[in-house]
């Protein structure tokens, strides 16, 4: 028969969940682990104490969460290092870039101030109609054709820079939507433009390239070659 206290682990960690290390903290932590122990053995039953394999077996589940704490704080090392590392890569690789023939995922064009404002686009599926439509920056329409029969594949695509009534439109950036059509029911299309990386902005959402005025995302680099002349 127990005539004292005899307070086990579970008991004891309800009474002291308002400790300054539990608070704001639903894991328990290593030092947290060792209180309860330590409460645990104060708190005994003196004519009917811990035994050694109980102690034991506290001791054991102790370093076991020791270890595991250990290892969690090595893993969130690592992956900081590996974030260093990628982040460099990235940062090297964005300037080695520059200079070089670019091919990347983009919505947007460059219209220059004379000439013609070219892009690709790509299916995955053949359509029994394209509507290509193209919006100035403020998103207003300002042209869109219709093609026929277009199949599976890459398409290339040259706008002359003149809107839905004929007049030439301002030189700087207009974005593409390339919408495949078969019957009622319609697609999506990749857009792609080509040019030289001039430039490489670093930023707090990412790494872009300067194709002109157009500003691309490293991850949407599909392919790089050199200038012609080099």
């Amino acid at each position: 028969m127990n005539g004292g206290v005899n307070m086990n682990i579970d008991g004891i960690s309800s009474q002291m969940i308002g400790t300054p290390a539990a608070k704001g903290n639903s894991e328990m932590g290593k030092q947290e682990f060792l209180q309860l122990l330590v409460a645990q053995m104060k708190n005994q039953d003196p004519i009917n104490p811990m035994d050694g394999s109980q102690m034991a077996s506290q001791l054991a589940q102790f370093n076991s969460v020791e270890q595991l704490i250990n290892v969690n704080d090595g893993l969130a090392d690592l992956k900081e290092s590996q974030q260093i590392m990628s982040m460099g890569l990235t940062n090297s690789l964005a300037a080695a870039l520059t200079g070089k023939q670019v091919k990347a995922l983009s919505n947007q064009i460059q219209l220059p101030e004379s000439g013609t404002a070219d892009f690709e686009f790509k299916l995955a599926a053949s359509a029994e109609e394209v509507d290509v439509i193209i919006r100035s920056e403020s998103g207003s329409e300002v042209y869109r054709t219709t093609m026929k029969s277009v199949m599976a594949g890459e398409h290339e695509f040259s706008w002359d820079g003149k809107n839905n009534a004929g007049k030439d439109m301002e030189k700087g950036v207009y974005s593409v939507e390339v919408v495949p059509k078969n019957g009622d029911s319609t697609g999506q299309a990749l857009t792609f433009i080509t040019g030289v990386a001039q430039r490489v902005q670093f930023s707090a959402d990412g790494v872009y390239l300067m194709l002109d005025d157009v500003s691309v995302a490293i991850g949407n680099i599909e392919e790089v070659g050199s200038v012609e002349g080099d």
